[in-house]
């Protein structure tokens, strides 16, 4: 039997043979979707779709707003491979499982990643409906998934995690309808969301934006030297009360096709 759990390497290569033959040949890039952006993306570009219980080494996790599949086809002249689905650490992965998305999509030929979510705003300017290119992020999980990992070379250089110049194309093509903002991610273990105390503290750090994902993939992603862009949709306000999962979900979908269509710009520029 197969332990999702734990993909290795030549699971994912064979995972990477079925995502590059049903491309067309190696994918240009990868796009890794946040809560709610699944819908949007699937009238953005024709595609077929592979189910994650399909593959070898894709970890399969129910979560709501979370489809479970990789949409693989042709947007903008651009080979892309989009996983409609993460698992998290708050759902028992590990940080090596995390990543595995973004293990996979290179293994199929792309080096690029853009990494989305759903995020909570810590200021005032930004809010529900925005989008915030994220300019840099601060890990708070306490978890790495290089920590082990069988290199001899670990240190990766995290001064430009989220490419300037990818970031300077995006604002390029931007409209007034996508609401692009730009900030600093916070990556939080989860799964609760923040009291008022811990808001107070992730402003005071620098911290704009916060969720429970990204982090971790933008690591592993410069790790095998690609380039990464991270968007988050903002879904609500930071300790307002009475949030819910089923609120970010519904928040996301509405913000999707705005963030679908700033992506699509970009593919056409680059």
């Amino acid at each position: 039997m197969i332990d999702r759990r734990s993909p290795n390497d030549k699971l994912l290569a064979v995972d990477a043979s079925r995502v590059e033959d049903s491309a067309g040949g190696p994918i240009d890039l990868a796009i890794i979707l946040g809560s709610g952006l699944s819908s949007a993306l699937r009238d953005a570009f024709k595609h077929v779709s592979i189910t994650y219980d399909t593959l070898l080494g894709m970890p399969v996790a129910t979560l709501r707003g979370h489809a479970g599949e990789v949409l693989v086809g042709t947007w903008q002249g651009k080979r892309v491979a989009a996983f409609a689905g993460r698992v998290h650490l708050y759902q028992g992965f590990s940080p090596v499982q995390v990543t595995t998305g973004v293990r996979l999509a290179h293994a199929a030929g792309a080096r690029m990643v853009i990494l989305t979510n759903a995020a909570g705003s810590l200021r005032d300017d930004v809010r529900p409906g925005d989008i915030m290119m994220i300019a840099d992020h601060i890990n708070l999980t306490g978890r790495n998934p290089l920590i082990g990992w069988p290199h001899d070379n670990p240190f990766v250089d995290m001064a430009d995690a989220y490419s300037a110049r990818l970031r300077a194309i995006v604002k390029s093509v931007a409209k007034p309808e996508h609401r692009l903002r730009e900030g600093i991610y916070a990556g939080l273990l989860g799964p609760n969301y923040e009291t008022a105390a811990e808001a107070n503290y992730l402003r005071t750090i620098g911290a704009d934006a916060v969720g429970m994902s990204t982090v971790l993939e933008a690591i592993f992603a410069r790790f095998l030297s690609m380039g990464v862009l991270g968007f988050s949709m903002i879904t609500n306000v930071v300790a307002a009360a009475g949030l819910s999962h089923g609120d970010v979900t519904e928040q996301g979908a509405q913000t999707g096709p705005h963030l679908a269509d700033l992506i699509g710009a970009f593919l056409k520029k680059i």
